[in-house]
């Protein structure tokens, strides 16, 4: 029997990237940001969400592809790392799907300009390529703790 899991399928410069929806508290508009001094050059600012002081990265300076957009359809997916919750930009998060596990791929060396390093594996949606992210190597709390 097929081993399915469920994830929440976000783009990035017109790629398609996906992360396993346990990772993923909620999705969020983008609010208003406050800055804080000498934070690392990806985090773009904290802001409250349901009482907790959450830390908000751009996942696409992170991952050097330029810089998150922010429009109607960008969005922040609140993340558990580290058991602490952490925002990362998205220009859109699109869907939720089932993945047959057994369909993804090991990753090539390089996928959509993101190292190989980053990546848990390829999985095919009808036509189109889905890079699955692991998030616990892209992202370490400690960088972006601002307790």
């Amino acid at each position: 029997m097929a081993e399915m899991s469920k994830y929440i399928i976000f783009e990035l410069n017109s790629e398609r990237f996906a992360i396993n929806i346990q990772q993923v508290r909620s999705i969020e508009k983008l609010p208003e940001l406050t800055t804080m001094p000498q934070m690392p050059e990806s985090m773009k600012g904290i802001f409250e969400l349901r009482g907790a002081i959450t830390p908000v990265i751009d996942l696409k300076e992170k991952l050097e592809m330029g810089q998150a957009n922010n429009d109607e359809e960008t969005r922040i997916l609140i993340l558990t790392i580290d058991e602490k919750p952490l925002g990362v930009i998205v220009d859109k998060a699109t869907e939720v799907v089932d993945i047959d596990e057994s369909t993804i791929e090991a990753p090539p060396e390089m996928v959509a300009g993101v190292d190989r390093e980053y990546i848990t594996g390829v999985a095919k949606s009808g036509e189109q390529l889905i890079v699955i992210l692991d998030l616990d190597r892209i992202l370490y709390y400690e960088e972006y703790n601002v307790s």
